[in-house]
């Protein structure tokens, strides 16, 4: 009974060993990456995309009432000096002072302020200017995470291809090692001659050649993933078993949705607003500007000797200063033309990228459009190929069929589920192109 009690015992602590201790290391060996997942943990690791963070943000800070020019700057200027001097000097009522190593100090603060009143509505142009320059901060930040977004989920469906294929190659080989087994006893008992054998063994050894190419590139494709995701490149993880497809249904509000939401049209669209309040700002150079500058000084002299023992000074003041270009050799002239120059180029640029971007998802949707049908014929062919080569096998094991029939079903169907992967893969790869046209993640 005692020794009962006492297994029972070491059983229960080891299970409480695995479920406390080993469990952690099971699952961490065993975690599992979905595409929702990645395209996560890459918008919110991915150098790229920080970087692009932090540009929006430095935009952001950019835009204020202050860089604008609308506010006073104040400051506190204060000036101290000492010196010793040999002074020689004679004054027209006849006194002389010749005096050596004669020291003298000063000192003299300020408090400055300095607003600029009026500068030709330059100050609300350039307010506006910067938050649309803001605005182009974000849309370029969004077109960063819609790019590294596309990146990430191609990566992650080539992971999931490069383990398809593999798939198909162990399946591939459980199909020779029967046909391996088959010609082996046709052999034995002399029903076939050895090159049927031989043969076999061949295109057995052939495939498990490629699945260890297939093993290599799957581990490659994951390493690119964890690149992506900016983790350590040799952390392992489990996929989707298949690529989900999800048909592009909608075409004209994927076309809508472009025009509204593409990034790039977004971009240029801001480029050519700042442009126009570029333009706006260098014609308030031909303005007056008026500008308030007000302080508070205090002034002390010390001299040990000469005409000017001590002077002290102190009280405010203010100053307003207008200026107004009354010629500038043409430069002035010349910038606001550039600047409306460039207004006209990215006006140009936009109506361009329009098109490219119109052109781009109607490639991408027609290109989904052949890819699905070579799909859907694919998919049949698979069908076909697997019952063919089901159905050679069991000739060849009955004496009905030849080795040369089962080889030759054995190609067509690797090439056929070879196929079915990267047909998935190019569908997926369309509709995504399409959906990062119209923004449409």
């Amino acid at each position: 009974m005692i020794i009962t009690n006492q297994l029972l015992i070491q059983k229960m602590f080891k299970k409480l060993f695995c479920i406390f201790f080993l469990a952690p290391f099971c699952l961490s060996a065993q975690s599992f990456l979905s595409a929702e997942e990645a395209v996560q943990i890459g918008l919110k690791n991915n150098f790229d995309v920080l970087i692009a963070h932090n540009q929006a943000e430095a935009n952001s800070l950019m835009n204020t009432f202050g860089e604008a020019g609308m506010l006073p700057t104040l400051a506190l200027n204060a000036t101290a000096g000492a010196n010793q001097n040999n002074i020689q000097q004679k004054y027209s009522n006849g006194n002389e002072i010749n005096q050596n190593g004669v020291t003298g100090s000063n000192i003299s603060p300020s408090i400055v302020l300095t607003w600029t009143l009026f500068d030709g509505t330059k100050m609300f142009i350039t307010k506006n200017k910067l938050k649309e320059i803001e605005r182009l901060g974000l849309v370029q930040y969004k077109e960063q995470m819609l790019n590294t977004t596309l990146r990430i989920l191609l990566s992650y469906y080539d992971i999931v291809r490069q383990q398809m294929q593999l798939k198909a190659t162990l399946e591939i080989i459980a199909y020779n090692e029967e046909r391996v087994k088959i010609t082996e006893g046709r052999l034995n008992t002399g029903l076939a001659p050895k090159t049927d054998y031989l043969q076999a063994q061949i295109d057995l050894n052939i495939q498990k050649e490629n699945k260890i190419n297939f093993e290599f590139q799957l581990v490659d494709a994951k390493r690119k993933l964890n690149n992506l995701l900016a983790r350590d490149a040799s952390f392992d993880y489990k996929v989707e078993d298949s690529i989900t497809l999800q048909p592009l249904a909608n075409r004209s509000i994927l076309e809508e949705k472009m025009e509204r939401t593409n990034p790039t049209l977004l971009s240029f669209q801001s480029q050519v607003a700042i442009s126009k309040l570029s333009y706006l700002e260098s014609k308030t150079s031909f303005l007056p500007k008026l500008v308030m500058t007000s302080g508070y000084n205090f002034n002390k002299t010390q001299n040990s000797a000469g005409f000017s023992l001590y002077n002290q000074s102190y009280g405010w003041q203010s100053n307003f200063a207008l200026s107004m270009p009354l010629y500038q050799a043409g430069k002035l002239k010349h910038i606001v033309q550039l600047a409306k120059l460039n207004i006209q180029t990215l006006q140009e640029q936009l109506s361009q990228a329009t098109l490219a971007a119109s052109l781009s998802l109607q490639s991408a949707l027609a290109l989904y459009d052949v890819r699905i049908n070579a799909y859907n014929l694919e998919k049949e062919n698979e069908h076909f190929a697997r019952e063919n080569m089901n159905l050679s096998l069991k000739r060849l094991q009955l004496g009905l069929g030849t080795a040369l029939d089962v080889a030759q079903a054995q190609a067509t169907f690797s090439g056929s589920v070879f196929r079915m992967a990267s047909f998935m893969y190019d569908l997926k790869t369309a509709e995504l192109n399409a959906r990062k046209q119209a923004a449409d993640f």
